[in-house]
């Protein structure tokens, strides 16, 4: 909430005005060099994102919808099976966007972690492999463990260059009260030649209060929270004898129950897949 204050007590009316010139300028010179440095921390220095150029829009929902929309209607676009709806439902062309394991000659698309199991597969990354081009929706990211994100991040880099990097700044990186859409994407990459006027154009309309909040958000506080979450999942779990799986994001949990789930758990079981989403209760 600090940050929110701070953001929205520092405007003046130059900022309001100059929003589309000067606004835009501070954009690249103070947020997108925070940001980078951010997703280095986060990945242990697997990610060097100096060759990428950095979009924005209103929300990371609106620049995946645009990407997701716009490679419909060329190349097709595959989900990994159980992942997030919300990259067909932004689409007219749910006829051109498949679930599947094979990405071959598509946009393939990956929440990291997935949003419905909190993790990231083999599998998951082999159809990432398999595709010309990615989108990678970074949300729960930060709620991995570090040694878990620099995993992924490892295990992410093959397909890091030719992928749309789509950082959502709610759940994972704090911003839920106001949405902000930041994509990196390497300078060499075919998307950014096809798609550069209109990315520019979005990032003209970027969320200026919500950039402002995450410059100011002490980055160490938050990552503390982070951990004291973790614990707080894996007690909750512990106390329900739920089983207690250490990897994943911890705000995330799925399992399979071996034979009928009891009665409790059936509200929250869809094809057998138990899915929990956990809000710890911390002030």
């Amino acid at each position: 909430m600090s940050a929110y204050r701070r953001a929205a007590n520092e405007l003046s009316v130059a900022d309001l005005t100059e929003h589309y010139t000067r606004g835009l300028d501070d954009f690249r010179a103070s947020f997108v060099p925070k940001i980078k440095a951010r997703l280095a921390h986060l990945t242990s220095g697997a990610w060097d994102l100096e060759d990428y150029e950095a979009y924005a829009a209103g929300s990371d929902v609106d620049f995946m919808a645009h990407v997701v929309e716009a490679a419909a209607t060329r190349e097709g676009v595959t989900l990994y099976p159980g992942d997030w709806y919300g990259f067909l439902v932004g689409s007219t062309h749910e006829d051109r966007i498949r679930w599947a394991t094979d990405a071959a000659g598509s946009l393939a698309c990956l929440c990291v972690p997935s949003v419905r199991n909190g993790h990231v597969s083999e599998a998951m990354v082999a159809m990432l492999e398999s595709a010309p081009a990615c989108l990678l929706n970074i949300n729960l990211f930060p709620t991995l463990a570090p040694e878990e994100r620099k995993d992924v991040a490892t295990a992410l880099l093959p397909v890091l260059e030719r992928s749309i990097v789509s950082v959502s700044f709610s759940r994972g990186f704090g911003l839920t009260a106001s949405q902000l859409g930041v994509a990196f994407v390497h300078k060499d990459h075919p998307y950014r030649a096809r798609f550069r006027r209109q990315w520019e154009w979005l990032t003209y309309f970027h969320n200026a209060i919500a950039a402002r909040a995450f410059l100011a958000m002490d980055l160490d506080a938050v990552a503390a929270v982070d951990e004291a979450r973790r614990q707080w999942a894996a007690s909750w779990l512990e106390e329900r004898g739920l089983p207690v799986v250490k990897s994943g994001s911890y705000y995330v949990k799925s399992f399979r129950v071996e034979g009928e789930a009891p009665s409790y758990l059936a509200p929250l079981t869809r094809d057998g897949l138990v899915r929990l989403c956990l809000k710890p209760d911390l002030v």
